[in-house]
């Protein structure tokens, strides 16, 4: 499957082309700009970082550090209310970010249901409210009834047995990874 295979130069090279040169660097000092402009003397270290990332990525979490700052939201910001703050992000996190962002965004519809509204392109969770309006009202044209159940589990992924999840993972053709 597309999501657990190894990391080709193609694919980062798109994701690195597909981000936005002229943002701030992170923790690791680089911004996208310096990476394209240098990338036939460091593709082999970016690589191997990659690489390292994909067999284990507990070796590499220093890939997510990022560095919290202020920015005025306006001239002469004297209150901590007239700030907003931002993240600063490693450049090689940004560039892993968009790679699987674009994987995921090849398979999401094989994965996801078509009921799905959160996490779909062109959808939005306001969709959701809409749909639920629309049964509502058309229950109410034709003097049906109806039920709705809304639920919202709050830590949904930890109150699962994973396990179980383990096994959906694998009647979906999820490998191990």
């Amino acid at each position: 499957m597309l999501l657990e295979e190894v990391f080709s130069v193609e694919e980062v090279r798109e994701a690195l082309n597909g981000c936005d040169g002229n943002k701030a660097p992170g923790p690791d000092g680089f911004n996208v700009s310096f990476i394209k402009k240098n990338w036939e003397d460091i593709e082999g270290d970016f690589m191997d970082l990659m690489h390292e990332f994909f067999k284990d990525g507990d070796k590499v979490k220093y890939l997510n550090h990022s560095f919290v700052t202020l920015i005025p939201k306006m001239l002469n910001s004297k209150s901590l209310s007239e700030y907003r703050p931002i993240s600063l992000v490693n450049t090689l996190y940004k560039v892993l970010a968009k790679v699987l962002s674009n994987r995921m965004r090849k398979v999401v519809n094989e994965v996801i249901g078509e009921t799905q509204i959160a996490f779909v392109a062109g959808l939005q969770i306001i969709d959701s409210f809409v749909v639920a309006n629309e049964v509502i009202n058309s229950w109410r044209r034709e003097k049906d009834g109806g039920l709705m159940l809304k639920l919202d589990f709050e830590k949904a992924y930890d109150s699962v047995d994973h396990k179980f999840l383990d096994l959906c993972l694998e009647g979906m053709g999820f490998g191990e990874r």
